[in-house]
């Protein structure tokens, strides 16, 4: 399932919580960790023929040389923490010179599961108001799970679901399925009933029965919960529910209305306090 985990490192504590969750997950699930820094380079850098990264300008090489080599220590040192607890750690070294490619050169990467730590006040683009996690599970292929809190041991008792019950969510509910019964925990699919999205008793419950169908959840049950908003309404469910992870079948766009106004993915990983894990509906282009 998630054989291979990837964490973006930036050596800061979200990024090491980060690294802390997807440690016990790769315990859990006898997976190996890859660590990513991506070095943001002034200098402008090439690969040579033997994968090695060049300055374009002569003079800037041995300044290049000592950044890589003060990062690769760090990574180093970091895996060390790590070593006693019988977890695979590979490190890996990346220089960009532009901040904004970051979440592209992670999404990239194509791994099984990528761990991201996120601060809800942390932002890089305040003109489309997005973090480097949002553009991360917006641009991965693969699950990705966003960390906001320090979790002293990650534990998934019970996974809320939120569906609108008309999305076809077969193509990623299998893997999700395998992750809940690896922490053998408990499904909570909820659809927020708002004015702007109000469903009768009668639609829901035909909506309901054709949604489980579909995705061979007949043994599961969907729960109605009225809510004035969608993005505030799954907060609330969590709590309510006492959910301890969200788990988002989203479809991803780029269109200048989500730019500027945001969706509900982006909301919920930056608001939410319980981990959110996002798995991408959309088809690969």
């Amino acid at each position: 399932m998630y054989s291979k985990i990837l964490v973006p490192i930036d050596f800061t504590e979200k990024s090491h919580r980060a690294l802390d969750v997807a440690c016990q997950i790769a315990k859990k699930l006898n997976s190996e960790v890859y660590i990513m820094h991506i070095v943001k380079a002034a200098l402008s850098v090439y690969l040579d023929e033997l994968g090695e990264y060049k300055s374009k300008i002569p003079t800037g090489q041995q300044f290049l040389d000592d950044i890589l080599a003060i990062n690769e220590e760090k990574m180093r040192r970091l895996i060390q923490k790590y070593e006693d607890r019988g977890i695979t750690i590979h490190s890996k070294l990346k220089v960009h010179n532009t901040p904004n490619e970051i979440a592209k050169l992670v999404a990239e990467e194509a791994f099984d599961l990528t761990v991201v730590g996120n601060y809800e006040h942390e932002r890089f683009d305040e003109v489309f108001r997005r973090t480097h996690p949002e553009k991360i599970a917006a641009m991965a292929k693969n699950p990705v799970l966003t960390i906001n809190s320090e979790l002293e041991k990650f534990e998934v008792k019970n996974i809320l679901i939120p569906t609108n019950l008309t999305d076809d969510y077969t193509a990623a509910m299998p893997d999700l399925l395998k992750f809940a019964e690896s922490y053998n925990a408990k499904l909570t699919l909820v659809y927020v009933n708002t004015q702007a999205h109000f469903k009768t008793t009668l639609q829901a419950n035909k909506l309901k029965v054709e949604f489980l169908e579909k995705h061979g959840l007949e043994n599961h049950a969907v729960e109605i919960f009225n809510a004035k908003s969608i993005n505030r309404g799954i907060l609330y469910a969590a709590e309510f529910f006492n959910s301890d992870m969200i788990a988002l079948f989203s479809y991803h766009t780029e269109n200048i209305k989500t730019l500027l106004v945001g969706n509900i993915t982006e909301y919920l990983i930056t608001k939410s306090k319980v981990p959110v894990l996002t798995l991408n509906l959309s088809k690969p282009e």
